[in-house]
């Protein structure tokens, strides 16, 4: 036993750097040899390595709203990242959903910056299209450097117009931040579209009483109804102006985690 204790302290050592630090020769030791004050054991330098930083995960929650609707709400640190999910509207042939983003980041100093953009779904019937059409729903368009606080000008290819009350909002396919055209299994056509705005933007369209999605190639116009215009109001009111909170129009329900 005590050969093998031996051999295992020779093991551990042996991974080891010991520095003895021997105070004997010190002013007032009297020039003799004695024991060390102190031993200090120093790992090998690679022998630990210090793990890296930890990074925030990502966390997801669900904040219900009233009529059916809710914000899925993203968090990683500083960044947080609220988008409107229900705002949509049908007809024969096509499926329509709107969904307004705000993007909110807080700087060191405690600033917040909030940048928005709007998300369009549409799903079609392929007899709604003639080639051309498939063409460019398959093939999207390239980003473009118009400015994000600027009210589109008609001078590319028109997506979709949102009508809100009175005013126009014409969306390009060459404006669009990102786009994605597929064909689905079912024989559908799908196009996903992400577009850079602005708050006045959002605001314009969240409050509107009067709300349509208009298109002229292929042709189609769609009102959306009172109950997912409420959703756009709620959108608005708790997370673009009170941050979250909802001083005035209740929710459903308090915000549920739903994975990292």
């Amino acid at each position: 036993m005590k050969l093998i204790a031996a051999f295992t302290g020779l093991l551990v050592l042996g991974a080891c750097t010991i520095n003895v630090y021997d105070y004997s020769t010190h002013p007032g030791s009297g020039g003799g040899s004695q024991p060390p004050d102190t031993v200090y054991i120093e790992p090998e330098s690679g022998s630990a390595p210090v793990p890296p930083p930890a990074v925030p995960d990502t966390v997801f929650s669900k904040y219900p709203l009233l009529g059916g609707g809710y914000v899925e709400i993203e968090q990683c640190g500083d960044w947080s990242k609220y988008t409107l999910f229900g705002c949509n509207t049908e007809t024969d042939g096509v499926a329509f959903e709107m969904r307004p983003v705000m993007i909110s980041t807080t700087s060191p100093e405690g600033a917040v910056s909030k940048e928005f953009q709007i998300e369009f779904t549409c799903r079609m019937q392929s007899y709604m299209v003639d080639s051309d059409v498939e063409s460019l729903i398959i093939g999207g368009g390239t980003s473009s450097s118009y400015g994000r606080t600027a009210l589109p000008v008609v001078t590319g290819t028109e997506l979709i117009t949102i009508v809100a009350n009175r005013t126009s909002f014409p969306f390009l396919v060459e404006q669009a931040e990102s786009y994605d055209g597929n064909w689905l299994p079912d024989g559908t056509l799908m196009y996903d579209a992400v577009f850079g705005t602005s708050e006045w933007m959002i605001r314009d369209i969240c409050s509107a009483e009067q709300l349509v999605v208009s298109s002229e190639d292929p042709d189609f116009r769609m009102i959306f109804g009172d109950t997912k215009r409420r959703l756009l109001q709620q959108f608005f009111d708790i997370f673009v102006i009170h941050d979250g909170e909802a001083p005035v129009l209740p929710v459903g329900g308090s915000r549920r985690a739903v994975g990292n």
